[in-house]
């Protein structure tokens, strides 16, 4: 009687009824909902309920809160109640974050698994083999692909082309340009961003044995007639992958906003990479397909930072060339707004940098 005594509550106030109340509940729902439920999650809100009747029905928690110098007296005991709530919180965040990344990369193995049967039933993998394969990933570019198409050179630097465009999910019949302008399509039933869309494309490339993967822009920015001066020194063999540079060729005027932010990281990767680099944010690039599988990418859309640094951590010899970035043709960008888009980049940087 007395350790019931040192450890059952006074008296059952109204707040005590409702955490007791908000126990019953969130333990029916996870013993009406088990079947539906991962284990895991069962177990969790189980623990949570009865969390919920300590709380409530013990004196636990304050002899908890005053081992730990939080005294009812002095006032602290509230601070004591956050502190334990925010450090659960945390906990329940970091699985809830974990397991989303993981659910993600499970979708976007499923995509590419899907993409490479349709690609491999389409016959296209001997279209592409020992040839400079011209990767164009592409989100609702109907209206500009098809003269990105038009303008690809039959061969560069005697090597024959082929064109892949890795549809991301589009809804406005970009796959249907696409095909009817002769290029082989692989498609995202849903959209995944840039990034994906050249891992899937990189990984059919790859597995398709083709010389060398040159990425060019759906939307025209890039100019098709350039195109040899990213391949010759990588089939002459004097680098593995050559990226393309505005800063050290020409680029149409952009807001300058942007333009700040690409000084800005120009700078950053510079830094951490111990490497001089004038354009990190330039997608127009060509590399020998037999160095693809060495790269960890997993941006799903700030990528191209993320291609630079994984190249220049590995080792790999490259070289940036000059080229030409001009205005999209029609349309509207689909990156996100210069706020948004700068936090992006700088977190694909720092997260590539430090894995």
């Amino acid at each position: 009687m007395l350790i019931l005594a040192d450890v059952l509550p006074p008296e059952l106030t109204a707040i005590r009824a409702v955490g007791l109340g908000m126990a019953v509940a969130v333990g029916g729902y996870a013993i009406w909902r088990r079947r539906s439920l991962r284990n895991a999650d069962v177990l969790i809100l189980l623990g949570l309920a009865v969390g919920l009747v300590i709380v409530a029905a013990t004196e636990i928690p304050d002899a908890l809160l005053e081992a730990f110098a939080f005294q009812r007296e002095n006032g602290t005991r509230i601070v004591g109640v956050a502190i334990f709530a925010i450090l659960i919180l945390f906990l329940l965040t970091l699985r809830a974050l974990s397991q989303s990344s993981r659910i993600s990369q499970q979708l976007g193995g499923a995509l590419e698994g899907l993409a490479w049967e349709e690609f491999r039933a389409a016959g296209y993998p001997e279209r592409f083999r020992d040839k400079v394969a011209i990767l164009i990933p592409a989100y609702n570019e109907a209206d500009n692909v098809g003269k990105v198409l038009e303008r690809l050179p039959s061969e560069v630097c005697g090597v024959p082309t082929a064109a892949l465009v890795v549809d991301d999910g589009s809804r406005d019949g970009t796959d249907r340009v696409a095909r009817a302008h002769g290029a082989a399509v692989a498609r995202h039933v849903v959209n995944r961003g840039g990034g994906a869309a050249l891992r899937t494309g990189y990984r059919l490339l790859s597995d398709s044995e083709a010389q060398i993967v040159v990425t060019i822009d759906a939307d025209g920015q890039h100019l098709p007639e350039e195109m040899e001066r990213l391949v010759k020194p990588v089939i002459d063999g004097e680098v593995a992958m050559a990226h393309g540079s505005r800063v050290l060729g020409e680029a149409d005027r952009n807001s300058v906003s942007r333009e700040l932010g690409i000084v800005f990281f120009n700078r950053v990767v510079s830094l951490i990479t111990r490497t001089h680099v004038t354009d990190c944010s330039n997608g127009y690039r060509a590399v020998r397909a037999d160095v693809l599988p060495t790269l960890v990418l997993r941006q799903e859309q700030f990528h191209t930072s993320e291609f630079m640094i994984e190249a220049i951590k590995r080792g790999i010899p490259a070289r940036e060339v000059p080229v030409t970035v001009v205005n999209r043709l029609s349309g509207h960008s689909k990156k996100p707004a210069v706020v948004r888009y700068g936090m992006g980049f700088a977190n694909a940087i720092v997260r590539t940098w430090l894995r």
